[in-house]
């Protein structure tokens, strides 16, 4: 593709980004049976805009990490290692840290690096919660129909706070979003960026069974019903397997942290929300509809829909109310411009292309 294109697709997903966190911050963690009676009528109808007006200048937690990583590559280049980005969150990162990237970064400024930070000897117990999916758009929008340098990248960031399957969203979605810039029928996206996970992926397993559940429930509420049962078995199976008490805690009273009913989520509103009129909104409002931790999914939903459709794809009311603005905790680096970040983010994927993904450069 020509500069211009790979602007606008990275444009779209960085304002799908931003839409995706206004619209699920104020539902965040709220009980499924909350958000149907305070914004579906008991069921009766489906959330369509915005549940909140827009405030421009709201920061999200999740964004954080990925201007980070942005940074990080501009600084280090196509050999940007975890310690590089974990050196960057010691330097820039100040306020609303929560579960495994708050102990990760606990143990950075203790002198422990990764792996060791995501360990859970060394008290991360949130190594397989949302975190590192939470904050795989960068890595994709940056690897342009280029699965595999999106896999690297979103492996190395992965690793600063998660192991395992926590480390296999955030590769899943940057491959997902990597993907979206040649592909757009959702189906084709989901089956063509999974094999990029080992057959044996607990989190490649649980999206398998999505697919699946896709096929036999034409109703997303009833889909959502089953993902929820595959959930609660999934969910007993980790608890029986659990070895400290605040691990158990986790898995027990914060499970909608974790990061294999959030990726559910994801697929089933990308999957129920295709053929939509409103292509772009349907599947964050989805994701919105069936709670979790769905700031976060409606983020990666955003960035996925967005790159899809581009800049000029998206409704204006969905991206006019964000008045091109973007807020973050990165020191030096609070205040946005949508356009000035997505230039950004563009320059970063045109100098890693060459070296990390060969046929694909740019311009």
């Amino acid at each position: 593709m020509d500069d211009q294109e790979y602007y606008e697709k990275v444009h779209g997903g960085w304002i799908g980004r931003v839409a995706g966190s206004h619209l699920g911050a104020p539902l965040e963690f709220r009980p499924y049976s909350y958000i149907q009676r305070r914004y579906c009528s008991g069921g009766k109808s489906d959330i369509t805009s915005f549940v909140k007006r827009v405030d421009p200048n709201a920061v999200n937690d999740d964004e954080i990490y990925q201007i980070a990583g942005l940074l990080a590559i501009e600084q280090h280049g196509a050999g940007l290692t975890a310690k590089d980005i974990a050196t960057e969150w010691n330097a820039r990162l100040y306020r609303k840290q929560f579960t495994a990237e708050r102990v990760a970064l606990k143990n950075i400024r203790a002198g422990i690096y990764p792996p060791e930070t995501a360990a859970e000897k060394n008290g991360n117990v949130y190594y397989d919660a949302i975190g590192g999916q939470m904050k795989a758009d960068i890595w994709g929008l940056m690897a342009p129909n280029c699965q595999q340098m999106a896999a690297h990248y979103a492996r190395i960031d992965g690793s600063v706070a998660h192991q395992g399957i926590g480390i296999d969203g955030e590769v899943f979605v940057a491959v997902m979003i990597a993907n979206a810039f040649g592909i757009s029928d959702i189906e084709e996206l989901v089956h063509k960026s999974l094999p990029v996970l080992p057959r044996e992926s607990e989190y490649r397993l649980f999206v398998e069974q999505c697919l699946v559940i896709h096929e036999n429930h034409a109703s997303w509420r009833d889909g959502r019903a089953a993902l929820m049962q595959a959930w609660g078995k999934a969910r007993k199976s980790l608890l029986r397997q659990a070895r400290s008490v605040r691990r158990w805690i986790f898995l027990r009273f914060l499970h909608p942290l974790h990061v294999l009913p959030n990726a559910g989520i994801i697929v089933l509103s990308l999957l129920y929300g295709q053929d939509h009129e409103d292509r772009f909104g349907r599947p964050l409002c989805l994701a919105a509809m069936m709670g979790y931790d769905t700031d976060c999914n409606c983020g990666n939903l955003g960035t996925i829909m967005g790159t899809i459709l581009g800049e000029k794809g998206i409704p204006a009311k969905w991206k006019d109310p964000l008045q091109d603005r973007f807020n973050t905790y990165v020191k030096g680096y609070e205040s946005w411009r949508i356009t000035d970040l997505s230039r950004r983010i563009c320059d970063a994927g045109k100098m890693l292309l060459p070296a990390g993904c060969p046929g694909q450069a740019i311009g």
